[in-house]
């Protein structure tokens, strides 16, 4: 309802007042004026125009304070309404909040299942790159950051058995190449490998092992040669026993080298001997090349020998001689 509207009976009892009052006080100046009474009375004049001023001021003052009520009405109303507007978005931003926080932990809860599968698959990476450090990093970040402290301890044993899986499959790998230096006796690099296997995983006990192996291997391949060698000297294979001796000095200790001294020295004349009686047959038969060849190994095998000094003073006319029948087309063993 407008201001009008709710005020039209006041405002048209207020005009009638106000009318009423201005004629009644131009009344009592009129009568004041026109001696109404025995002399003119100062009171009605006063009373006249104060009520002719009353008149107006309220007939000026009243659609004012109306208006300014109106005025205070209207924005009563639309302060309520702003209220009440501001009550239902609050209500609705409330809900929407609430809506949010809800749909914040849903997504949190899916991220932290994305990142535990993440976690996972590159734990799983890990342990098959063998890249322990990274996966032991990992295991613990499941723990510490999600509270999964069972299935980190799952995944630790998972890990320790993979470890110990591939350790075990490269002891296995390196005793392998170990047992080929055995076999092949190559002393010398399967204790190299040995000392490396030691200092990976010094309390393995097969790798504890390896050592004492490598000596009782050592100790039956030095028995093996010595009956080689015996059977070699007794059937006066002297090439045989000459290779074995240069094989067998390497196990013997002085006192065993000194047992077999003298029949090192028999078996060393007799190359000697055989070698002389090669280079005398050849050098008689011609066969130059042959002569050369063989004199060279007796001066390389025997160089303090007296028969070595001699074959040196000849070898410049052997060579020649080969020379001579290579221009000639002739084989030099004719």
């Amino acid at each position: 309802m407008s201001s009008g509207n709710r005020f039209s009976q006041l405002r048209m009892l207020q005009t009638v007042a106000c009318v009423g009052a201005v004629l009644f006080g131009v009344a009592l100046v009129g009568l004041a004026l026109m001696g109404y009474a025995d002399s003119p009375k100062l009171w009605m004049v006063s009373a006249g125009v104060f009520l002719v001023f009353l008149a107006t001021v309220v007939f000026i003052l009243t659609p004012l304070l109306l208006k300014a009520e109106s005025t205070l009405s209207r924005q009563l109303t639309v302060a309520r309404d702003l209220s009440e507007a501001l009550a239902a978005q609050n209500a609705a931003l409330t809900e929407i909040a609430g809506n949010t926080r809800i749909s914040d932990v849903a997504k949190s809860l899916a991220r932290r299942d994305e990142e535990l599968d993440a976690l996972r698959t590159a734990i799983r990476e890990d342990l098959r790159t063998e890249n322990w450090d990274a996966a032991v990093y990992l295991i613990d970040e499941i723990e510490r950051r999600f509270g999964c402290k069972e299935e980190a301890d799952k995944l630790r044993e998972e890990l320790d058995d993979a470890r110990a899986e591939r350790i075990e499959s490269r002891l296995q790998e390196a005793i392998e190449i170990i047992d080929g230096h055995f076999h092949n006796f190559e002393w010398t690099r399967a204790e190299v490998e040995i000392e490396r296997l030691k200092s990976a995983l010094p309390d393995n006990p097969r790798v504890l092992g390896l050592e004492d192996r490598m000596r009782a291997l050592q100790g039956q391949h030095k028995h093996d040669l010595i009956a080689s060698w015996d059977e070699a000297v007794r059937k006066s294979d002297t090439d045989h026993a000459i290779d074995i001796l240069k094989e067998l000095d390497q196990y013997l200790s002085p006192a065993e080298a000194r047992t077999l001294r003298d029949s090192a020295r028999d078996v060393f004349k007799e190359k000697l001997l055989q070698l002389g009686v090669q280079f005398q047959f050849a050098v008689r038969d011609h066969r130059w090349q042959d002569a050369l060849e063989t004199g060279l190994e007796l001066i390389r095998d025997f160089p303090n020998a007296r028969m070595a000094n001699e074959v040196r003073e000849v070898l410049d006319t052997l060579r020649d001689r080969v020379r001579e029948a290579e221009t000639a087309g002739q084989p030099a063993n004719s």
